[in-house]
């Protein structure tokens, strides 16, 4: 049995957490890895903060909280405006 992960698989198992509960191997796979690893450890942080900030924007949106103001949407116009999306 493998005993620790590389960084890429633990990003793909931190990611397979969010969205399902993973075997008691995998689990401890990537308890190892967050123990010894301080660069994943972060990006755990910031993709739980990241799940928090997403959540929380449907239900601002839902209660009309979230609202541009007039100058932003016509700076960002006028830039899409002036883009030659052809040559992207």
């Amino acid at each position: 049995m493998k005993l620790m992960t590389t960084c890429e698989e633990t990003s793909i198992l931190l990611s397979e957490n969010m969205d399902v509960s993973l075997s008691k191997r995998k689990r401890l796979l990537l308890m190892t890895h967050l123990m010894m690893c301080r660069k994943c450890k972060s990006v755990k942080r910031q993709l739980y903060a990241l799940r928090e900030i997403f959540f929380g924007l449907g239900d601002a949106a839902s209660a009309d909280e979230i609202k541009m103001p007039e100058s932003s949407k016509a700076r960002i116009k006028k830039i899409l405006d002036n883009t030659d999306f052809k040559n992207l």
